[in-house]
């Protein structure tokens, strides 16, 4: 793994004012003009990938413009379901260089995070502009080692030639929604999950989850608590599902908050993750053992049950399909006393008037339908937004290779001058630290084009 670039080391801060007569917000307004007019890189998406590689770039001094297509930075979470916690401790999802509060809840919920995010953009001093968006379709001259891109700022298009995009627009495309016979005849809702606004619009109604992941179980739990006058959850394979009380005991042996992040970064990613699983996967009994009471409430649902497809545990499928598991807080209990009932063994094929029939003929009524059905490959939205003659020179940008490693992300994608950023909070931690070295040292020829 790269670990620095000698003479060119991260600097620990920037003090331009220590010894300077210049007010600050001068020398801020100067730094931000230079970086609007002609930034090095432009990073695409300020979700919190994309603002902690910006954090890294500004320490490397690489000039970086951020931009944003909502309206604020931390609408990427802002705009996600009410009742969405991260799943894993504080210390592991702390942003570089900024500390959570001592107070800070273990599990961060949403509007905070959001919060979070939006003054963290201002306290590191990033460039962000949000309301913006790239026009379809940039061009990359080789010649010049370039790009020509459009920025679309609030409805004023804006050119400029930045030597390298980063994508950090997540690892998930658009929402994945089955196609099913009859819709026009509902006479109630039906949405992708990511469009869901809260179980106090549907008190009293009767509503269907499609999918058995983090974001169903979630969704359901707070229909139910809302008053929903039933829920059923469509649970189309088996999931693995664990306790948050044992997850995060297991997350703090790395991530302790004793120690720094950075300590548990190392820790963590001094395992290789292909080893891991064989651990995992040599621990099978032992974690069925460890999950017995709650699974035992599961089983009697009617839910079916794995601890990865491949025995390899929750924290994997983490890492290889960003899905097929959640951790439980409360759902189980809920599932156990009826209040949310579980539905498997058939697929929905069609609408009626009043819900939905299954390929097992039988029909469930519903005012509400919601899909928690996933995403869309990212691929498929970066093909329209740069055209598939780029995209198709470029690696997968998420999940595991063969050597599990992180595949395609915070190294060379295969086109140059552009480069996928993805993962979770520790990976984006660590990683961007790769990333900014492989730039810099491009930036000073000290290695091919990549």
């Amino acid at each position: 793994m790269l670990s620095d670039l000698k003479g060119y080391e991260e600097v620990d801060c920037i003090c331009e004012t220590d010894d300077s007569p210049i007010p600050w917000c001068d020398i801020f307004a100067e730094r931000k003009a230079e970086i609007e007019t002609n930034p090095h890189v432009l990073i695409i998406g300020a979700g919190q990938t994309g603002l902690q590689v910006g954090a890294r770039f500004k320490q490397r001094n690489i000039p970086a413009l951020i931009i944003e297509q909502n309206a604020r930075v931390g609408d990427n979470w802002r705009k996600r379901y009410p009742t969405l916690t991260l799943h894993t401790i504080r210390k592991q999802h702390e942003m570089l260089y900024a500390p959570y509060p001592s107070n800070w809840p273990m599990f961060t919920p949403r509007d905070k995070l959001a919060d979070w995010l939006e003054q963290y953009a201002r306290t590191q001093d990033l460039v962000v502009w949000t309301n913006s968006t790239i026009v379809p379709k940039p061009n990359y001259d080789h010649a010049q080692k370039r790009w020509d891109v459009v920025i679309n700022r609030g409805g004023t298009e804006i050119t400029m030639h930045p030597a390298h995009i980063v994508l950090a627009t997540g690892g998930l495309g658009v929402p994945r929604i089955p196609e099913l016979l009859d819709q026009e005849s509902f006479k109630g809702e039906a949405f992708h999950a990511s469009r869901y606004a809260g179980g106090h619009l549907y008190t009293g109604k009767h509503a269907i989850v499609v999918g058995a992941g983090n974001t169903s179980i979630d969704i359901c739990q707070d229909l139910s608590i809302r008053g929903a006058a039933s829920v059923t959850m469509i649970q189309r394979s088996s999931t693995c599902v664990v306790s948050k009380t044992n997850v995060a005991p297991k997350l703090a042996a790395s991530w302790h908050d004793d120690k720094s992040p950075e300590v548990g970064d190392f820790t963590f990613t001094s395992m290789p993750l292909r080893l891991l699983k064989k651990i995992f996967q040599s621990h099978q009994e032992a974690t069925w053992a460890e999950e017995a009471e709650l699974h035992e409430k599961l089983k009697k649902a009617g839910l079916k049950l794995n601890i990865g497809p491949e025995g390899q545990g929750q924290l994997l499928l983490v890492f290889e399909r960003l899905g097929g598991y959640w951790l439980d807080k409360g759902g189980a209990e809920l599932i156990a006393s009826g209040k949310i009932k579980i539905k498997n063994g058939a697929e929905p094929v069609r609408y009626t008037e009043t819900g939905l029939v299954f390929s097992d003929g039988s029909e469930l009524q519903a005012d509400l339908v919601v899909y928690a059905t996933g995403y869309n490959s990212i691929r498929d939205a970066n093909k329209e937004l740069f055209g598939a003659d780029i995209i198709d020179e470029t690696d997968e940008a998420i999940g595991l290779d063969e050597e599990g490693e992180f595949r395609g992300s915070y190294r060379p994608s295969g086109h140059p001058g552009l480069w996928y950023a993805t993962g979770d909070f520790y990976v984006s931690r660590i990683m961007s630290r790769i990333l900014a070295i492989q730039i810099k040292a491009l930036e000073l020829g000290l290695i091919p084009n990549a």
